[in-house]
C-alpha cells in the first residue's frame, strides 16, 4: 500500500490532465473518422451518454462529457503505470490503451441491456467488425497519452 501511494504522489496531475484531455480528443477525431469510413455505427459517445438521458438526441453530449471524464481518469492510471511498461512512451501508450480495450471489451456481451443498442441508435458491438473499429480509436488516445504525459510531467528527483 505505501508503494501505491508514494506511485501516486509521483503523479503530476496537470500533465494528466492535460494528456487524457488531448488524448481523449484524439480518440474522438478517430471515432469521427471510423464512423464515416466504416459507415458502421459504434458510437462510443453516444453509448457513454444514453443511460443517462430521456432524450436519445442529448446522449453524444452527455456522453461527450463523460468520455472527458474516462479519459483523464485513464491517463492517471496510465501515469501510475507507465514506467513498468516496455518501450518509448508512445508505445507505452498504445499498450496500455489496447490492454485497457481488451480487459473492458467481453462488457459488450451485455449490449443487449443497452438502451442504444435496443432501440437502433447504435450498431451491435460485441462482434469482430465493432472490436477491430475500436483498436485505431484506442491506439490514437493511447500515442498522444504516452507522448504528451512524458513530455508534460514534472520529473520529480
Amino acid at each position: 500500500m505505501r508503494r501505491l501511494l508514494a506511485q501516486a504522489e509521483s503523479i503530476d496531475p496537470k500533465a494528466v490532465l492535460a494528456s487524457g484531455l488531448v488524448a481523449g480528443a484524439a480518440f474522438v477525431a478517430v471515432l469521427e473518422a471510423d464512423l464515416r469510413l466504416t459507415g458502421r455505427n459504434v458510437d462510443d459517445l453516444i453509448i457513454l451518454g444514453r443511460p443517462f438521458v430521456t432524450e436519445p438526441r442529448h446522449a453524444r453530449a452527455v456522453g461527450g462529457a463523460i468520455h472527458a471524464i474516462n479519459s483523464v481518469g485513464l491517463a492517471a492510471v496510465y501515469a501510475l503505470v507507465e514506467s513498468k511498461l516496455p518501450g518509448p512512451p508512445w508505445w507505452r501508450g498504445v499498450l496500455f490503451a489496447n490492454a485497457e480495450n481488451l480487459a473492458l471489451y467481453p462488457i459488450t456481451k451485455f449490449e443487449d441491456h443497452h438502451p442504444a443498442v435496443r432501440d437502433g441508435q447504435v450498431d451491435r458491438y460485441f462482434n469482430w467488425p465493432a472490436f477491430w473499429q475500436s483498436v485505431p480509436r484506442h491506439v490514437a488516445y493511447g500515442a498522444v497519452v504516452g507522448v504528451l504525459y512524458d513530455r508534460l510531467r514534472c520529473r520529480r528527483i
